[in-house]
């Protein structure tokens, strides 16, 4: 989700008539550190951000979108200074070049959802999900439309093509979606008990719902705890509630250098026979993990 600061700002420093972002904001939506977002600005001349009254860094919705897109291309191993002196042309061509010769076409499904949420078209969009749902069931639903539809959401958002409060209102409807049909689902689970949370930090909480999507369409309760849940509150949360296992999500805007050590304080909290499992963007690139901690590179992999 994205964030708009909505702070007083003051001529000719910032345009009020544009959505600006403060560096703390643009840290966390794209994980690109704020230190490095500095050495950027004065080695390469990008991002340039423009300052409120207090003289902070404020940056435009365009900026946020180009560094998204740089932040992706640097996951696939390509390096800041071939990025940052690139326009948007040349960013493009960039990511056609490491897409493979044919790209599938968009699923029809997909794209109706998103062709709804454009045209703010919300009964729309709840009847397309239901449908969709009815199609496939929980698990399909989870790995075929949800993951591949926030794929085009990101991609489209990016772009340009879909506006903030669009992709808004879209994520609202799916997590006003995923609640409903994970209640049902939960009324037959059993253990073991799966106690869902993320770190403080990290604000993006639609992954945790689509594990608890998937936990539930094979009969396994889980208790979703939401965002930025302070770790002594998790710890008691697993021993009131007795739970067998702890997952933990980090989307890729999550502080990449602070993971390691936080999963080894949490392990160090934890009696040994709770388990953790983690997953999210920012893990796929943890090398080493502590002892303890299993990692899930995709829902594909839970062991349901």
């Amino acid at each position: 989700m994205i964030i708009i600061a909505t702070g007083i700002l003051r001529k000719p420093d910032v345009d009020q008539d544009q959505p600006q972002f403060p560096i703390g904001v643009v840290e966390r939506d794209t994980g690109i550190g704020r230190d490095t977002l500095r050495v950027w600005e004065r080695r390469y001349g990008f991002p340039t951000p423009l300052r409120n009254h207090k003289g902070e860094r404020m940056y435009s919705v365009a900026q946020l979108r180009r560094l998204q897109r740089i932040r992706r291309l640097l996951d696939q191993g390509m390096r800041p200074g071939k990025l940052l002196p690139l326009d948007e042309t040349g960013l493009e061509a960039m990511e056609a070049s490491l897409q493979p010769g044919q790209v599938a076409p968009m699923d029809a499904a997909i794209g109706a959802i998103l062709e709804a949420s454009r045209s703010a078209d919300i009964d729309r969009v709840a009847s397309l999900l239901q449908q969709r749902h009815l199609e496939q069931g929980m698990q399909a639903f989870i790995l075929h439309t949800l993951q591949p539809l926030l794929h085009q959401v990101g991609e489209q958002w990016a772009r340009g093509e879909l506006q903030i409060f669009q992709e808004h209102i879209l994520s609202q409807q799916l997590t006003r979606f995923l609640h409903a049909e994970i209640a049902n689902l939960q009324q037959t689970a059993r253990k073991p008990l799966v106690l869902l949370a993320t770190l403080p930090g990290e604000e993006h909480g639609l992954g945790l719902l689509m594990v608890m999507a998937m936990l539930s369409s094979h009969g396994i309760a889980s208790l979703n705890l939401g965002t930025q849940v302070p770790m002594d509150q998790i710890c008691q949360a697993v021993d009131q509630y007795r739970a067998d296992i702890v997952g933990i999500t980090f989307s890729g805007a999550y502080p990449y250098g602070g993971i390691r050590e936080h999963l080894r304080e949490l392990r160090d909290s934890l009696v040994e026979d709770v388990e953790i499992w983690i997953g999210g963007e920012a893990v796929r690139r943890l090398r080493k993990l502590p002892a303890g901690v299993q990692r899930f590179h995709s829902l594909q992999q839970l062991p349901l």
